[in-house]
């Protein structure tokens, strides 16, 4: 299904919906930036930089030593990098230099290239000198460390080849006993066994002898580490001196490099500067801009994967897995405070013809139903329900009825929400309980109360009373709308479920939650009454043609000739009045 807030589409709707906040962080940041530069020109001027020192020392592997094999074995150079920092040679550096163990390991960095067998030793230091004694200091330790290993390398060989001088030689002059003493019991005796064992260990002493030789003749293997030159300091910023010192207390001092790669790099170059900002309050301004703006796009994107509201009708269908029957646009904050039936005060709004869409809907389905003989006659009734309260659900019964009643159908229209009854506050007219009361919509008739007095009776008493109504009222009236009470506040509209033909659930654009209106779904197909679609109340994406279908003469369409003008002054789309050749006016669009 793909991540929906990564469309474009998407983004560009959660832009317009909260570009203010991209609008004030990009300004914030331009205002911080030009301010940063205003207080910087103001400061002190900066310190001078402090100047610290970097030595390197770099030893060859000397390939030209004959019998190489046959020499110390440096072939290991990652291995000689390790004895550098850890064990005697930094133990003995130290103690050369009069300082703690822990500083002058700080302080060290070796680099190691495969490709050319070198090992380049590194120091840094407060002053040129510092900084070259350590790093010369470490070579000439890692050599004398290598040359008395290679003594004690040579001296446990001699020891044991003169162990096998010793073994071979008891080995002959045992043979040679034990062959004495066996011709002097019995000169006729069977000699083969002894004189091959004799020979054996001759053997072993001649190449224990020879051994020997080889290696008096060889002397103590030679370390093929050759010194290019002295360890030559040049200066360095203190990031990087710290940076360094911080790696070298970290362990993390070692620096591998093959072939023509480089060594990685524990600071910047010699002597540079970290990267400044720009000085002028223009440059910091753009910088605090971008910043920004960067900033607001990352939290309109953060902020909208945290919504869970839905808003638009790809997200209805795609989530709820139902229909958007209709699309209702928002209404005007003065409208919802006068309960106003636009779809019989504006019949030609926007309003109207979304409630006419929805209108279709339902005469659709009732024609499907009546094909396939699941009705037999009689008013079609229509349950409409929501969430939660406040999304529109009285509303949208109050508008349908309008429309429904339009083409001559007699509607009749059940307040099932005796806790909190609205509907008589759009439909107006009488209200007298348990009867029948006229509305000023002419088709439309209205019921407020069941029962003698609803807050009075138990909720079982009024839904009976409600299935009753709405049994009788299918043998006179074409259709039948009941306004129930939002379906996770109370079970009243599950209970009524059983006299209804269809049900249409309410969703409120930006205040309906999907797990809301998820439990809605669920509900209603649990007790075999599945949704036959959404009204998605609010939908600021329904595009407004209303203008296209009248007259410029019609009185209906100046109040949605002053809202278009509104909305362009505040988009920006250019003068308010018509094409030329009528001033003022709307040009009317005739035909197609």
């Amino acid at each position: 299904m793909g991540d929906r807030h990564m469309e474009p589409r998407h983004l560009i709707r959660i832009l317009r919906r909260r570009w203010r906040l991209l609008v004030v962080l990009a300004v914030a940041g331009a205002a911080l930036g030009s301010a940063s530069a205003v207080m910087a020109s103001d400061a002190a001027p900066p310190p001078p930089p402090v100047v610290r020192y970097d030595a390197c020392h770099t030893l060859l592997v000397d390939t030209s030593v004959p019998d190489i094999v046959e020499t110390w074995d440096v072939s290991n150079l990652a291995q000689l990098a390790e004895r550098v920092t850890l064990g005697a040679i930094p133990e003995s550096v130290a103690a050369s230099q009069g300082l703690d163990v822990d500083e002058v390991v700080s302080r060290v960095r070796v680099r190691v290239r495969n490709d050319v067998e070198s090992l380049t030793l590194c120091a840094v230091g407060e002053t040129p000198g510092e900084a070259e004694g350590l790093a010369d200091a470490f070579a000439a330790a890692l050599i004398d460390f290598l040359e008395q290993e290679a003594a004690a390398f040579q001296q446990e060989r001699l020891t044991a080849v003169s162990a096998r001088i010793d073994d071979g030689q008891a080995c002959v002059d045992e043979m040679r006993s034990r062959l004495d003493e066996l011709l002097a019991a019995d000169p006729g005796a069977d000699t083969l066994v002894l004189e091959q064992r004799l020979a054996e260990c001759r053997l072993q002493l001649t190449a224990a002898n020879a051994d020997l030789i080889d290696y008096q003749s060889a002397g103590v293997p030679v370390v093929p580490l050759e010194s290019l030159d002295s360890a030559e300091a040049r200066e360095i910023g203190e990031a990087e001196y710290e940076a360094r010192r911080r790696a070298g207390a970290a362990g993390t001092n070692i620096e591998i490099g093959i072939g023509d790669e480089e060594p990685v790099s524990f600071g910047g170059g010699g002597g540079s500067a970290a990267p400044s900002l720009p000085d002028g309050p223009v440059a910091r301004g753009v910088l605090g801009l971008v910043a920004g703006l960067a900033l607001g796009l990352a939290g309109v994107v953060g902020l909208d994967r945290l919504d869970s509201r839905l808003r638009h009708k790809e997200e209805v269908e795609q989530i709820l897995d139902l229909p958007v029957l209709a699309e209702i646009p928002p209404l005007s904050r003065r409208d919802r405070r006068a309960a106003r039936i636009l779809a019989f005060e504006e019949p030609r709004s926007r309003a109207a013809e979304s409630y006419r869409a929805l209108r279709s809907a339902l005469d659709y389905a009732r024609l499907v139903d009546e094909e396939a003989g699941r009705v037999s006659g009689g008013a079609q009734v229509v349950l409409v329900t929501s969430s939660g309260p406040g999304e529109g659900k009285t509303t949208t019964v109050a508008n349908l009825a309008a429309v429904m009643a339009e083409g001559g159908r007699r509607v009749l229209a059940v307040n099932c929400d005796f806790r909190r009854p609205r509907l008589h506050r759009f439909l107006g007219g009488m209200s007298v309980p348990q009867r029948v009361n006229p509305t000023p919509v002419p088709g439309v008739f209205l019921v407020t109360q069941v029962t003698r007095s609803d807050a009075d009776a138990t909720p079982s008493e009024v839904v009976a009373a409600q299935r009753r109504v709405v049994e009788r009222a299918r043998e006179h009236y074409d259709v039948v709308l009941l306004d129930t009470a939002p379906a996770l506040t109370t079970n009243d509209a599950a209970e009524i479920l059983g006299v209804v033909d269809h049900v249409v659930v309410v969703v409120a654009a930006g205040r309906t939650g999907v797990e809301p209106a998820g439990r809605v779904v669920e509900l209603l197909e649990r007790r075999g009454r599945p949704p036959l679609g959404v009204v998605l109340v609010g939908a600021r994406d329904v595009p407004n043609s209303a203008e296209y279908y009248y007259d410029d003469d019609d009185p209906y369409l100046e109040p949605v000739r002053r809202r278009s003008r509104r909305r362009r002054r505040r988009s920006g789309d250019g003068p308010t009045a018509g094409p030329p050749g009528r001033a003022g006016e709307h040009a009317h669009v005739a035909g197609g």
